[in-house]
């Protein structure tokens, strides 16, 4: 069963549609398609943000705090202006987890979104950065992707990096609903990597250099050709588990409620 949770009630999440399309997987891997994922949410007008309020005592000061400590130094930021929106205390396996969301003025799953999946230490175990701001410019090579997601790695989880292979560079697409209902591409270059623990990680790089997203620790269940770790920067497969989509096709973890 979830672990309970614990959400900031400031917003009602948008009604949810679709989730992503089908991807290739082999077992032990994920291979993930360079198709763009559909938007999951039903467009809706943008709305001024509440200040968010914690259910709990403590949650919204500790999430800020939890949040700052684990940024500093890293490199990664979360969008100026972006309140935190959600709060709620889950599983990375079988570790305990923090997830922070923020978002901008409007709001529903599959729209912009930055979120933070901390470890009780403070380790980022996830982190990712959808503005919903596209970009013509060149994405890096394969070589400049690898040499700034080492470079960043080196930086974030110094004790980690040491048991990190490549495994491939590609593009990878997501697919960002704005406020008006209208849809963007984000597109960067993912660098998948396997440890010598056995579990993987990855990091993708945007045009501007910067990181859009990075996950790590991730574990692949073999038995259902799918991830095994939860999903909590991924809004279709939460969407799937709060019962409000449909369960993603492989190699998304399953999701259960």
């Amino acid at each position: 069963m979830p672990r309970p949770r614990t959400l900031i009630p400031v917003i009602a999440l948008a009604v949810l549609a679709t989730a992503g399309t089908a991807v290739a997987a082999n077992a032990g891997d994920e291979t993930e398609s360079t198709a763009v994922q559909p938007p999951i949410s039903q467009p809706r007008e943008a709305s001024a943000m509440p200040t968010p309020t914690a259910s709990h005592p403590g949650d919204l000061g500790d999430a800020q705090q939890l949040e700052s400590a684990a940024l500093r130094g890293t490199g990664l930021s979360i969008p100026a202006g972006w309140d935190i929106v959600d709060v709620r205390h889950e599983q990375h396996d079988d570790r305990q987890v923090t997830v922070i969301r923020h978002q901008p003025d409007s709001y529903g799953l599959g729209g912009p979104h930055s979120s933070l999946v901390l470890d009780e230490d403070g380790t980022i175990l996830g982190y990712t950065r959808l503005t919903g701001q596209g970009s013509d410019a060149a994405l890096p090579d394969a070589a400049a992707s690898e040499q700034i997601t080492l470079d960043f790695l080196r930086q974030v989880a110094p004790e980690y990096v040491n048991g990190l292979s490549v495994e491939w560079v590609d593009q990878h697409d997501e697919t960002v609903t704005r406020p008006d209902g209208t849809t963007v591409t984000v597109s960067g270059m993912k660098v998948k990597m396997h440890h010598d623990d056995g579990r993987y990680a990855w990091v993708v790089v945007g045009a501007d250099r910067s990181i859009l997203t990075y996950e790590r620790d991730i574990t692949w269940d073999s038995s259902q050709g799918r991830r095994g770790t939860q999903m909590w920067l991924h809004d279709s497969w939460i969407a799937a588990h709060e019962g409000a989509g449909p369960q993603p096709d492989p190699p998304y973890a399953l999701a259960t409620s």
